[in-house]
């Protein structure tokens, strides 16, 4: 009996009219090794152009399909900001030719690292413009994409998107990050 109360009350909330709000979001789950997560990614930051904002935070960042979309985007005049891990960044191997490092040298791209000694930066999603927030489990690296079980999530529901913002604003302000250079 509980369950069919349950239930009752389950597809009664789902057949209800959706808020204003709600009504335009949407919600569209990927997984890897299924799908090809990172194409979702081109997909999506390949759009931007001038005038666009990009907030990105990840542990790493060194998939270098996602590094070349955001260099495209950054090239047609969108502002991309990067927060990162920096033990992540540490352990990768840097030269003066790797994406990230081009990346970082580009107009319209700022790096940041959060400080060492704060704890580990596990966030992993990035923002479009205040109104698409693409979040999920899935690292910005090869095997993140490739070969790991992994989600990725897009989301365009404004009030979600705008979490996402506040959260990264608010971790991007701290006095005691540190601006990626090399070398």
């Amino acid at each position: 009996m509980r369950s069919r109360l349950a239930l009752i009350m389950a597809l009664i909330l789902l057949s209800a009219p959706l808020a204003h709000s709600e009504k335009n979001s949407v919600v569209q789950i990927y997984t890897a090794p299924e799908m090809n997560l990172e194409e979702i990614d081109r997909s999506i930051l390949d759009q931007l152009g001038q005038g666009a904002r990009v907030n990105f935070a990840d542990q790493a960042l060194s998939e270098h399909i996602v590094i070349e979309s955001l260099s495209n985007a950054a090239d047609r005049g969108a502002r991309i900001r990067i927060y990162l891990d920096p033990q992540e960044v540490e352990r990768m191997t840097l030269d003066n030719e790797h994406p990230l490092v081009k990346l970082s040298r580009m107009r319209n791209v700022e790096i940041k690292l959060k400080a060492p000694g704060d704890g580990s930066m596990r966030l992993k999603g990035y923002s479009v413009n205040g109104s698409l927030l693409r979040i999920g489990s899935t690292n910005e690296s090869h095997s993140g994409f490739e070969r790991q079980d992994n989600d990725l999530v897009v989301i365009t529901e404004k009030d979600a998107v705008g979490a996402f913002d506040r959260k990264f604003d608010g971790m991007w302000a701290r006095p005691n990050n540190k601006k990626f250079s090399f070398p």
